[in-house]
């Protein structure tokens, strides 16, 4: 299974990340990035500790096809990327309309190519399951040549009608442990599910106690251990990828490696860690 799970956090542009965790000592903690680092290479340093990242920026607007370029640019053949739908379809539209708009995001989608893990359609809390028919109708407008995961807020949608819906449509179903969705609610689902990939994100309350993310604040080391022990018991599972905030623990690149350590995989040192990239010189002959 760690060959096939791929393990990042939710962004990769934090000013917390830069600063000093309270002691100085702790592990897993900030500065993430060496504190002269130029903002603009945040992303390809990250790429050196991690695979993969969720863009949230995606979310708020659509970005321009040369900004996606740039970002596939940066990161090297392995590295993914999830994208999450925009809010106008999802929040805004609430999945009635917007067709143009989705036409638009899946053509910048589209530029990564094979560095293009999924894109999360991510519901509000408010989206409930007697919206079900609504959720009917937009299915079929989705393209067929890109990956798709929907994030359900509301468990009620967590029921065989939901699933054979995704099924049918070949949309993964989103778990994890967050606000809404809870370890325990989520994990018997693992043998319901509508694809042979799995998108996981792990998530903790906005208005918690965390104020900056700079160490592991809370522990959640016991809901990783049950993830990591259940995933290592499904090899039908095609593909994992797992997606980690700030919120779940204070530091999201603390608990993603802490994830990666459970699952057995390969620990990279944070960018202030590692040697600075190797430049390749040109030759004036």
């Amino acid at each position: 299974m760690h060959e096939r799970l791929y393990v990042g956090c939710q962004g990769w542009r934090y000013a917390d990340w830069r600063a000093e965790s309270p002691d100085g000592q702790l592990p897993l903690a900030s500065p993430f990035y060496p504190p002269t680092l130029n903002a603009a290479q945040e992303l390809a340093h990250y790429s050196r500790t991690f695979d993969l990242v969720e863009v949230d920026s995606t979310f708020y607007a659509i970005p321009q096809v040369k900004v996606v370029r740039n970002w596939g640019a940066q990161t090297p053949e392995t590295f993914r990327f999830t994208l999450k739908l925009p809010r106008t379809l999802t929040h805004e539209y609430r999945l009635r309309r917007g067709r143009a708009t989705l036409e638009e995001f899946c053509h910048c989608a589209r530029v990564l190519e094979t560095r293009l893990a999924a894109i999360l359609i991510q519901l509000p809390p408010s989206f409930g399951f007697d919206e079900f028919s609504v959720l009917e109708r937009f299915l079929p407008h989705l393209p067929t040549d890109l990956p798709f995961a929907i994030e359900f807020r509301d468990s009620a949608w967590l029921v065989d009608q939901t699933f054979q819906l995704l099924k049918t449509h070949r949309v993964a179903l989103t778990l994890g442990d967050t606000p809404w969705i809870a370890t325990e609610i989520a994990l018997p689902l693992l043998d319901k599910l509508p694809t042979d990939w799995l998108y996981l994100r792990f998530m903790g309350p906005k208005s918690g106690e965390i104020e900056h993310f700079t160490h592991r604040q809370l522990d959640r080391e016991s809901v990783l251990s049950v993830w990591a022990e259940a995933l290592a018991c499904f090899d039908s599972i095609r593909q994992v990828y797992a997606l980690f905030d700030n919120h779940l623990e204070g530091f999201s690149p603390g608990s993603a490696t802490l994830f990666k350590r459970k699952l057995g995989q390969i620990e990279r040192p944070f960018p202030r860690d590692q040697p600075p990239p190797v430049q390749q010189l040109g030759l004036n002959l």
